[in-house]
């Protein structure tokens, strides 16, 4: 019953009923199953993520189907018929992970006679899924989100950036609240990504 007045504004504050609306009856969003409430309330919220282009961060344990759910966003998506490319930040060793994600380029000094494609450039016009993202190591965490914030990449070795266009699909099974509090993980970032 209490009344706020901002400027000629009134807001007025009333005690009444939550209402939900009608839980959908659909059981499944791409190959993700499951009929429980949790799960139903939650199918409207994939096909709208599915549809947009921002970055989405899943969080949850292990088993959980993260990488299920990315697949399904990207499925369901304007860029289903474009590259779906997963990165493992845990499972390449810490000083290979910036040239995964952002490739190398031929040169003289450190003997490299091929360019490698990293995996944005891969992901082009389609869904990158960065898999175990609080597994990043700090100073790439910076390198990572100049790639968000630009959209563009520079391979090692070279001085010439290249446009991409990835939705990037970030999952975890850590609690990245926790470690932006704890400072383990950059709070532009997590912000960037979710």
């Amino acid at each position: 019953g209490e009344t706020i007045r901002l400027g000629g504004s009134a807001l007025t504050c009333e005690r009444g009923e939550a209402t939900r609306g009608a839980l959908p009856q659909v059981g499944r969003f791409g190959r993700i199953l499951g009929k429980s409430p949790a799960m139903r309330r939650l199918y409207p919220l994939c096909e709208r993520l599915a549809t947009a282009t921002m970055p989405v961060i899943v969080e949850g344990e292990t088993g959980t189907g993260k990488e299920l759910l990315a697949e399904a966003l990207h499925a369901g998506g304007p860029r289903a018929r474009a590259p779906f490319v997963v990165f493992d930040c845990s499972a390449v060793a810490p000083e290979l992970i910036e040239e995964e994600l952002f490739g190398r380029e031929r040169g003289n000094l450190d003997g490299t006679r091929s360019v490698q494609v990293g995996v944005f450039e891969r992901a082009d016009g389609g869904t990158l899924l960065i898999d175990e993202v609080a597994d990043l190591p700090l100073p790439l965490q910076q390198s990572l989100l100049r790639a968000l914030e630009r959209g563009e990449v520079t391979r090692i070795g070279s001085t010439d950036t290249l446009a991409v266009d990835v939705r990037v699909v970030a999952n975890t099974r850590r609690d990245l609240d926790q470690l932006v509090t704890d400072g383990q993980f950059r709070d532009d970032l997590y912000h960037r990504l979710a």
